[in-house]
Parts: structure tokens; C-alpha cells; sequence
């Protein structure tokens, strides 16, 4: 009979910073400076999970959710109905990425806000936490979270060419979110270890860039995310074994082992002003400079060139038949800025896409690949200073005017500003339409003052009994 001293789970003897800092993490460890940034990104991606529960993938997610975990403690934001813990993760999930506002993190090459958030939420309904024991719990779920996506993608940086590939966020997702479960129920270190190895071997194998070649609701992943990180600690509670996680190995020891001594939380989430893959950061940011010195009347412009790197000219400027594609696509968001100013959920919307003077701009819009926006942005993924996601946007008038932004750079860790008041102000844009305006700012006062709430559960279903019921739509789901 095999043993834990045997070498199929001799790597349970050894010690683990993750599991360490996942089981061990309390309050009273964490910085101020990390609970406020927590704070901000949970009203950050409650904000998107509103802006997103309209969008067809949203409410199949929440029809899907409903049909096989119809009751329990958990909200639906897209419905306002119970749900099962999981299926409310899953279904929120999709929701809080569904129009492509969502948080991006430090080495994960996406969403971690999408998934931890929409676990610990759930779990937070299910085991009535309080709101520090909520906040502690995001917390877990970044910090692993970021480090995760590091070990799942460690090759990517080091590949220079338009046909990498690598892994989406649900991929390193489900560790982070089963760590925030695993912390949540209070399981010991062995069990912690093998939840986040069951997670990271069922964890869903995401083509990322096919998924830019042919945009689909599938996205990122992030709904299947949340629900096999739930259901991996919930197996290794029950006594399923798993393989050695990868932030477990030796060859991924030094991104780990600062855990609970150097957080990213601070430095390592850039939240987003557009409805659109930050790859069209650069070039919107462009837009945007060029508009504050010269009028651009969409009748009077003839060409626009915008230069950028590989990643982001693989978005292509192919005219867009679903959000999916309209957000994964770089001359629809631009168009769209240029005519109406900014890229929200509106200008991704379905709706939205028969716009005639967007797709008549769109069709006068050219990509090229820079070689020194390659060069930046190679260099960006190393954190070399000299590094960063840019563009240059030139804009020919009918007169023959030639206006050029020059290089606009998109900072992204850490990005610039966003005070609270900003949040705040992006909370109350995307929730308008989805909550009676009434109740905004009695939220905003609740998630400003989570930390000190006895039930933080009751947010959730205060935000539930605001919410502005979701319109049927034939060949949708009500």
C-alpha cells in the first residue's frame, strides 16, 4: 500500500509559500494600502459585472446557471434569483467580462478580477462572512491569482512573434479561485495543496489567441474559471488528491516565495475607461490626445493609420458582427471613439453595430506593425523601464491635413490616478440602467465601508433588490 511518503505525494513534504499564505493569511496582516486597492476592486468589478448583465452571454450564463443550480445562498446579478454558490460564480463570471471592462493583473495576460471577485462574492453569501473576512479573501485570490498566471504563461515573454499562443485566464483562474475557497473553509495545508492541484490539472486549456482570430462568447474563460476552482477545493474537502501545483515546483519557487511579504495588489492592476481589449488602449489613448488639439468631425476625416505592435494589429479591423468581435477588434473601437467620443458598453453593444458613420470610418482605417511599438512592448513584458503597450494614430483630413498623436504609451502597472472618487464615477456610469439610480450612491457608502460590515452578504442582495429587471429578448433567455 502507497503511502504519503511514497513518491507519488512525496512533494507534500516539503513546503509550500502558497500554501502557507493561503491558509494562514488573517486581517490583520494586510496593509492598508492592499484592503483599499481590495476595495476598489470589488466595486470595480461589480461595476462591470452590471454593465455586462444584458449581454447575450451573460444571460446564457445565468439561463444555464439557473437550470442546474437552481436554489441556494448566492445571487445572480444578471436575474436577481438564488442560486447555488457555483452557479453564481459561473454565472457572474461571465457577467463581469461580458463587455470587456473588467480589471487586468500583473503577469496573467488578463482578468483576475472576473473570477475572484464572483467566487469570493458567492462564498461570501455562502458562509456569511463578514466584510473583512470577505476582503482578506480577495485579497488571497489576487495575490495567488498573479502568480498563477506567471507560472501557467512563464514562456510567453520570451516569445517574440505574431504567432504565440498562450493560455487564457480561466487556465490559472481556477488555482486562484479554489485557493479563496480553500481559505475560506478554513482546510489545512495538505488539502489546500492538493485543491489547488486538482484545479490547475482540470483546469479549461484556453487557445487565447484563437480566440482573437475568431472572437466567440467563450472569451476568457472566466465563468469555467470560478466554477472548477469551487468545485476543486470542494473535492479536495472530500478527500480527491491532486497532482503537484505549479506554484509548488521548484522551477516557479521565486515567484511564490515572496507571498504575504510583497503584494501586487498595489502595483499590479490597471482597471479600464474602454469597453475593449487593452490592446486598443494605446491607440484609444491616441485618439484622445489627438481630440483635445484638433476637431475630428468623423465627415472630415479620409484615412487613419494607427502603428502598433503585433498582438495588438492581430485585433484586426474586420467589421464586427457581435460584441465579441466588436470588442476584440482594433479599428471598431476607434472608429467609434472618434465618433462618439468614448468606448463604453453602448459602443460594443449589438445594437450598436449597424451604425453606419461607425463602419463607413472603420473601412477607412489601416494598421501597421511598428517595429519600435514591437520593440516597446517585448520589453514591456520583461518590466523593463524602457517598455510599454504603444501607439501612434495619424489622422488624414479631406483637406489633406495630416494630425499625428505622436507615441501615446498605455501605463499599465501601476497605472496612473484612479482615486477612489474615479471609481466611484465609474460605478455610477455602468450601473446606470441596471440599478435604480436611488440606491447608487447608498452602495457606494456600503463598499466604501465594507470592511466594518458583520454580514457582508448583505450587500449583495441590497445590489439584488436594486436591480432594474433584464428586458426578455426572443432568442435569448429572460
Amino acid at each position: 500500500m502507497r503511502t504519503d511518503s511514497d513518491a507519488g505525494t512525496a512533494w507534500l513534504s516539503g513546503g509550500s509559500p502558497a500554501a502557507e499564505f493561503i491558509t494562514r493569511l488573517t486581517w490583520d496582516q494586510l496593509p492598508a494600502e492592499v484592503i483599499e486597492r481590495a476595495v476598489m476592486c470589488l466595486t470595480d468589478t461589480l461595476a462591470a459585472m452590471l454593465a455586462g448583465r444584458t449581454a447575450r452571454s451573460a444571460r446564457a450564463a445565468a439561463d444555464l446557471a439557473h437550470a442546474w443550480w437552481p436554489s441556494g445562498p448566492a445571487t445572480s446579478i444578471v436575474t436577481g434569483d438564488r442560486l447555488a454558490a457555483p452557479g453564481a460564480a459561473f454565472a457572474n463570471a461571465v457577467a463581469a467580462n461580458a463587455v470587456d471592462i473588467d480589471d487586468c493583473g500583473i503577469y496573467t495576460w488578463g482578468h483576475p478580477g472576473a473570477q475572484v471577485i464572483p467566487t469570493a462574492l458567492a462564498l461570501a453569501e455562502e458562509r456569511r462572512l463578514t466584510g473583512r473576512e470577505l476582503i482578506t479573501a480577495i485579497v488571497v485570490g489576487y495575490e495567488v491569482a498573479f502568480r498563477a498566471g506567471r507560472c501557467v504563461n512563464h514562456e510567453q515573454s520570451t516569445i517574440h512573434s505574431a504567432e504565440r499562443t498562450y493560455r487564457a485566464c480561466g487556465s490559472w483562474g481556477a488555482v486562484a479561485c479554489a485557493a479563496m475557497a480553500c481559505h475560506v473553509h478554513g482546510l489545512d495545508e495538505a488539502t489546500t495543496r492538493h485543491a489547488l492541484g486538482i484545479a490547475e490539472y482540470d483546469s479549461p486549456d484556453l487557445p487565447m489567441m484563437r480566440a482573437i482570430d475568431t472572437p466567440g462568447m467563450v472569451k476568457h474563460g472566466v465563468g469555467f474559471g470560478a466554477l472548477t476552482g469551487l468545485l476543486s477545493a470542494d473535492l479536495a474537502r472530500r478527500g480527491f488528491t491532486g497532482i503537484m501545483p505549479g506554484v509548488d515546483s521548484k522551477q516557479f519557487r521565486p515567484f511564490v516565495e515572496d507571498l504575504g511579504r510583497d503584494y501586487y495588489l498595489p502595483h499590479g492592476i490597471t482597471w479600464k475607461r474602454f469597453s475593449s481589449c487593452a490592446w486598443t488602449h494605446p491607440a484609444l489613448l491616441a485618439i484622445e490626445e489627438l481630440r483635445t488639439r484638433h476637431p475630428l468631425p468623423a465627415a472630415d476625416i479620409d484615412r487613419v493609420v494607427i502603428e502598433t505592435y503585433p498582438d495588438a494589429a492581430r485585433l484586426g479591423t474586420r467589421l464586427p458582427a457581435t460584441t465579441e468581435e466588436a470588442q476584440f477588434n482594433l479599428a471598431w473601437p476607434v472608429a467609434a471613439m472618434l465618433v462618439d467620443g468614448r468606448v463604453g458598453p453602448e459602443q460594443v453593444a449589438d445594437a450598436r453595430l449597424g451604425s453606419a458613420e461607425i463602419v463607413a470610418l472603420c473601412e477607412r482605417i489601416d494598421v501597421v506593425v511598428s517595429e519600435e511599438m514591437t520593440r516597446r512592448y517585448y520589453l514591456s513584458e520583461v518590466n523593463d523601464p524602457e517598455g510599454s503597450d504603444s501607439a501612434v494614430v495619424t489622422v488624414t483630413l479631406t483637406d489633406g491635413t495630416v494630425l499625428s498623436s505622436g507615441r501615446v504609451d498605455h501605463v499599465l502597472y501601476p497605472e496612473p490616478g484612479w482615486t477612489r472618487e474615479e471609481m466611484h464615477g465609474k460605478f455610477a456610469w455602468l450601473a446606470s440602467g441596471h440599478l435604480a439610480s436611488s440606491s447608487v450612491p447608498r452602495l457606494l457608502d456600503a463598499l466604501a465601508n465594507v470592511a466594518s460590515a458583520d454580514d457582508s452578504s448583505v450587500l449583495v442582495r441590497d445590489l439584488a433588490s436594486s436591480l432594474i429587471p433584464v428586458p426578455s429578448e426572443q432568442g435569448a433567455p429572460a
